[in-house]
């Protein structure tokens, strides 16, 4: 922060209003978080139906899962088993110094020096605590102990376990058509209907921080530079500094008006001194003086032909 401090003030004043929590890594939550996105396509439906949609794609989702894991070789999820291969061809360039018990300092180059403590399965760079995968930092002390990597990284990676998850069904159930029903019971009616004006709205309510579209970036904090006065606050479009001033737009039966009253004095008095009286310049016409006036004849060519006589010889 006393680094970003130097380079950015705004950017620092920023962040420290903000919770650690959501932006720095150090303060990231090792619990495990899931965004259920299959109320998309069924939330406008009725309740039943909506829970009727919902549960038919997550059997389908279980089964699917339950087949895939089956399928698979070794003891580790095919997706952690390569980023797990990528960190230990990383760990190669990390030199580990034993510091006593379990804990090791690990050198990745100048200025990178990390503590790794395999009792807690702690690591100062907190890449364990959050994905449970071995960073490179810790495959190398596990290198030097002559340990496999694969029984450091969390169950919940593992094939047993996802086979575990995945081995509870949902049960399938029968349509409306073969629901018994209940004569001895008045029919349930839904409420009253009530339809507030306007349309309803799909798009859920979005959070203050959240930003409204992530189709492009939003110019919240940016600092706005005018290119022709060059100061901060506003653009060149909107720019009213002596470089950039917006000149109203002038019609053209207001240009003499705004000549005469635009003169300087001293064009004025001289006018006064050679006239005697201040008289108006002359103005073009508006469109309702033009419309007002008589319309002269048009000049037609005369159709009339001249015959000369010649004598005859």
């Amino acid at each position: 922060m006393d680094e970003l401090r130097k380079t950015n003030h705004h950017s620092y004043d920023w962040l420290k209003k903000k919770n650690p929590a959501h932006w720095s890594r150090s303060h990231f939550s090792i619990r495990s978080h899931s965004d259920m996105l299959m109320i998309l396509e069924a939330r406008g439906k009725p309740i039943l139906t909506m829970i009727e949609t919902v549960r038919t794609k997550i059997m389908l989702l279980i089964v699917k899962k339950k087949e895939k894991a089956d399928k698979w070789k070794g003891t580790l999820c095919p997706k952690i088993k390569k980023k797990l291969d990528v960190n230990i061809k990383d760990s190669l360039r990390c030199v580990p110094s034993h510091a006593g018990g379990d804990k090791y300092q690990v050198e990745c180059g100048p200025g990178s020096q990390h503590v790794v403590d395999l009792v807690q399965n702690s690591y100062s760079c907190r890449n364990w605590d959050l994905t449970g995968i071995l960073c490179m930092h810790a495959k190398a002390v596990i290198h030097v102990k002559n340990e496999f990597p694969e029984t450091y990284v969390q169950t919940w990676h593992t094939k047993q376990t996802q086979i575990q998850i995945y081995s509870n069904f949902v049960s399938p159930v029968r349509g409306p058509k073969q629901w018994a029903s209940l004569s001895n019971m008045l029919p349930i009616l839904p409420p009253p209907l009530r339809r507030p004006p306007g349309r309803p709205t799909k798009v859920r309510r979005k959070e203050p921080d959240e930003p409204q579209t992530t189709e492009r970036l939003s110019k919240r904090g940016v600092e706005m530079r005018c290119s022709k006065c060059k100061i901060i606050g506003h653009n060149k479009r909107s720019c009213k500094g002596e470089v950039g001033q917006n000149i109203p737009e002038v019609k053209r039966h207001q240009v003499g008006v705004r000549t005469q009253q635009e003169a300087t004095p001293s064009q004025q008095e001289g006018t006064l001194t050679q006239q005697g009286a201040p008289t108006q310049l002359p103005t073009a016409p508006t469109h309702q003086e033009a419309a007002s006036r008589q319309k002269l004849p048009l000049k037609r060519k005369s159709t009339t032909t001249t015959v000369r006589w010649m004598p005859s010889t």
